[in-house]
């Protein structure tokens, strides 16, 4: 038998290469700057929640507030106009219906304003039932520019409430579209289905007050091909001020 002895000649072990160091000092600055960029980025953070919900002012020229005053005097001159004028509405007249069909451009006086928003006439195409009372019509008076209305038929606020009615159902907004909301909201009024609003809005009942405050304005789309002339009252071929009977219709182009 022949034995072979077989020597393995251990190589040379591989050398590794020295791994790079990095000074300790400059370790704490790069830990030292992390922790200031990451409490900038928190304060940067609570700036910015302060900021959410505190809308910046737009910047206003100067030829704004020249025009503002401007319209005021003018207002203030038709307002002192309005004085002298006796709109004439039939006594049998209880209910109106007020539409705002006018945004016009730039500043708006200060009165209009305030008086548009009492009767949430903020937007576009918003309307109101307002009951009839020398006092309402005083104030329709001061925004008829911006505004159109008359007296609603018995039909008319029939199919107003039972296609654009909503109400405040428990914090949100409700299309009232079941005779249960009416029953669970008003039952102690005696007020039990949609036609009975109808009847207490449409004769301005003793609960009128407490349903305009339940129901929020209608959002109408407008007719057909839009308003025409809108900066011209009703009675010369335009859109705003005193329609009477006619407002229907109009509210009937709008449903």
């Amino acid at each position: 038998t022949l034995l072979y002895t077989i020597k393995f000649e251990m190589s040379d072990p591989i050398e590794q290469p020295a791994l790079k160091t990095v000074p300790t000092t400059l370790l704490r600055k790069r830990r030292q700057l992390n922790k200031e960029h990451a409490a900038k980025a928190l304060l940067k953070k609570q700036q910015d929640k302060k900021k959410i919900g505190k809308a910046k002012a737009p910047f206003k020229r100067a030829e704004y507030f020249i025009n503002e005053g401007y319209r005021t005097e003018m207002n203030d001159k038709r307002i002192s106009r309005l004085k002298h004028k006796v709109v004439k509405i039939p006594e049998s007249v209880k209910i109106l219906f007020v539409m705002r069909i006018a945004n016009i451009a730039g500043p708006m006086p200060q009165k209009v304003r305030k008086i548009l928003q009492n009767l949430r006439l903020n937007e576009m195409n918003n309307a109101v039932f307002l009951q009839h009372s020398e006092n309402v019509v005083e104030k329709i008076k001061m925004i008829e520019p911006y505004v159109t209305w008359g007296y609603p038929s018995l039909k008319s606020v029939h199919d107003l409430i039972f296609k654009y009615g909503y109400g405040d159902v428990n914090g949100s907004v409700t299309a009232l579209s079941s005779n249960v909301i009416i029953e669970e909201k008003f039952s102690a009024q005696g007020l039990l289905c949609l036609q009975d609003v109808v009847t207490q809005v449409f004769e301005t009942g003793p609960h009128f007050e407490k349903l305009m405050k339940f129901m929020h304005p209608f959002k109408l789309t407008p007719p057909k091909g839009g308003f025409r002339r809108v900066a011209v009252n009703f009675s010369q071929n335009g859109s705003w001020g005193n329609r009477a009977e006619k407002i229907n219709t109009l509210i009937r182009k709008m449903l």
